[in-house]
């Protein structure tokens, strides 16, 4: 009787160490330095078309880089679409966005592609007066990544801190708050 209790009481020290191991290996993975953990990135916009975008890999988020044509650009001046938070104040973004095509040029637009409701990736959206759209909880955002009043999602989509080097390459970069 006592060598079976004790065979099974190891057996179940041996499944519990396992498991606080399983459970502590994503805390110690986080502070391992990777390749994800680049303070800087330049990317080339001379291959987007008016109305193009690319998606780029970045610190392990996806970006959207997006090149507006004039009619996209004319769509948000008109600024006709009812927006929970049209001047972005309550949006993370650095404060060069804080303007109506939330980004440095209004011709390029770059913005991490997760929604703010839940982190699912948005998709370019089907209606040419809306920019993205959330399959997910349906939030739509405009062509400037600004939620709709009545979404599901509270904010704008984030935008990171870049800058230009050069008339068609663009820095995404840390930085320190």
């Amino acid at each position: 009787m006592m060598n079976r209790r004790l065979w099974l009481t190891r057996i179940v020290k041996g499944f519990s160490i396992t498991g606080a191991g399983f459970l502590a290996f994503p805390f110690f993975r986080a502070l391992i330095p990777t390749a994800d953990d680049e303070t800087s990135l330049e990317v080339s916009v001379d291959d987007l078309r008016p109305g193009q975008s690319k998606i780029v890999r970045w610190r392990g988020r996806d970006l959207v880089i997006q090149k507006r044509s004039q009619e996209m650009i004319k769509t948000i001046e008109e600024g006709s679409i009812d927006l929970k938070d049209p001047s972005s104040l309550q949006s993370l973004q650095p404060a060069f966005a804080e303007n109506e095509y939330r980004s440095l040029r209004p011709e390029i637009f770059v913005t991490y592609n997760l929604c703010t409701h839940l982190g699912c990736q948005v998709v370019k959206s089907k209606d040419t007066s809306l920019g993205f759209s959330c399959p997910c909880h349906q939030s739509d955002y405009d062509l400037s990544g600004r939620v709709l009043s009545g979404a599901a999602a509270p904010t704008n989509l984030e935008v990171p801190a870049y800058r230009f080097i050069s008339g068609n390459i663009l820095v995404l970069e840390v930085v320190e708050v």
